[in-house]
């Protein structure tokens, strides 16, 4: 996903070790800026006035497989938009569409073109599906060594569906290696037939750095902060609207803080406005940030409230770790992976609003419970989180699945 700062923070922690990396941008967004070091290639129709003359007839061939396309690392001219005739296809649960020309014909062609040693594949539905067609589509010809990382809920949660668990089960038999950032999902991984090598268990969102994350971590106290970040994603995953439930039975006990709601989705914005209106709480929307602006947020904060039904390591809840904010998680989320339940945070059913109050309002009160918390969190993120670290043990992920390649080889 080319337009993903996790994408992005991976791509980075590559710099330096001397691979000519590539990506194939999965959609026609824009590329985000934190993107470097990775050659981009976007699609391009090269257009004909015979060829454009049958397309406008509708008698034009299909384009995934006509010679007109082609594929160069190249942002596509706003004025050629007009020439792209879509044909849209399902890839994932929430209706997400890709158009004809980012499809599975258009990156093979690219696989062909480049040869590379290694295709990595992160996330399943919109990425992980793509390569597996493309690779049914290279057929006897053969394909590179794939490598396959699960994100989020691709696993966890699209398993439960059938026309999903079709499509995963093809991704992992397909699959040459198959990584992951949750103990939990190699597990699911196994249960659905994938028996070849399991790479490290290593979060995806590259770690941070820990000069930074000491500097503003040491401002405030953790126990003395007034504020309270939540997780402001309502969709097929997020419960943010549970989340607010909760404060609004808390409401007493946050008298005298500061609420602020990040990555809100749209249902968010009545609600927060309900709660500001009726019980005078001070509650804000935070629609964008940058990653420094959010750790910032996170040093002065208290408490961090993630409520979801499925996930895989929450970033923002490790980045609350990182900074001395007291986290509140849902189990969903690979939570017991990193915090203990009543020690360094608090585990919570995602269904269960009261269940959450009474864990915010313990995180209020409970001043030892949080600086103890902050304690322990800091050590762990220092074990696990360093990026100086984390990108040493990238590069021997990388080496373990490229042993075999003409690239390790040479």
């Amino acid at each position: 996903m080319h337009n993903s700062p996790h994408t992005a923070r991976w791509i980075n922690l590559l710099a330096g070790f001397g691979w000519d990396l590539h990506l194939f941008a999965i959609n026609e967004a824009a590329t985000i800026p934190l993107l470097s070091g990775v050659t981009v290639h976007r699609p391009i129709w090269r257009v004909s006035p015979r060829h454009l003359l049958a397309r406008l007839r509708g008698r034009a061939r299909d384009l995934a497989g006509c010679p007109e396309v082609g594929i160069y690392p190249l942002r596509m001219p706003a004025k050629l938009e007009f020439l792209l005739v879509r044909k849209q296809f399902s890839l994932g649960a929430d209706g997400a569409t890709r158009p004809l020309l980012y499809g599975p014909r258009t990156l093979l062609r690219l696989i062909e073109d480049l040869k590379p040693d290694l295709i990595h594949s992160m996330e399943f539905q919109h990425c992980g599906y793509l390569v597996a067609q493309a690779k049914a589509l290279a057929g006897t010809r053969g394909f590179p060594p794939w490598l396959v990382t699960n994100w989020g809920s691709d696993i966890y949660y699209y398993r439960h569906f059938s026309d999903h668990l079709q499509r995963i089960r093809e991704v992992l038999s397909g699959a040459d290696f198959y990584s992951c950032e949750c103990e939990r999902d190699v597990g699911l991984a196994r249960e659905l037939g994938f028996d070849k090598k399991v790479l490290p268990v290593l979060p995806n969102t590259g770690g941070f750095d820990l000069t930074f994350v000491d500097r503003w971590r040491e401002v405030h106290p953790p126990a003395q902060r007034r504020l309270v970040m939540v997780k402001g994603y309502q969709h097929f995953a997020g419960r943010a609207l549970t989340a607010l439930d909760a404060l609004e039975r808390c409401a007493q006990d946050l008298k005298g803080y500061r609420i602020v709601i990040f990555s809100p989705s749209q249902p968010i914005y009545e609600r927060v406005n309900e709660l500001q209106q009726w019980l005078g709480l001070d509650i804000v929307v935070l629609p964008h940030a940058t990653h420094d602006a959010m750790l910032r947020l996170f040093a002065r904060a208290r408490l961090y409230i993630g409520i979801s039904i499925s996930d895989a390591i929450s970033t923002s809840m490790l980045e609350a770790m990182a900074l001395g904010c007291f986290p509140i998680q849902t189990g969903t989320a690979c939570a017991d992976e990193w915090i203990e339940d009543g020690v360094s945070g608090l585990i919570v059913d995602p269904d269960a609003p009261q269940v959450i109050a009474e864990a915010i309002r313990r995180a209020l009160r409970d001043d030892a419970l949080v600086e103890q918390a902050a304690v322990i969190n800091c050590a762990t993120v220092r074990a696990r989180l360093d990026q100086d670290q984390l990108r040493k043990q990238v590069r021997l992920f990388y080496d373990s699945a490229l042993e075999n390649s003409p690239l390790a080889q040479g």
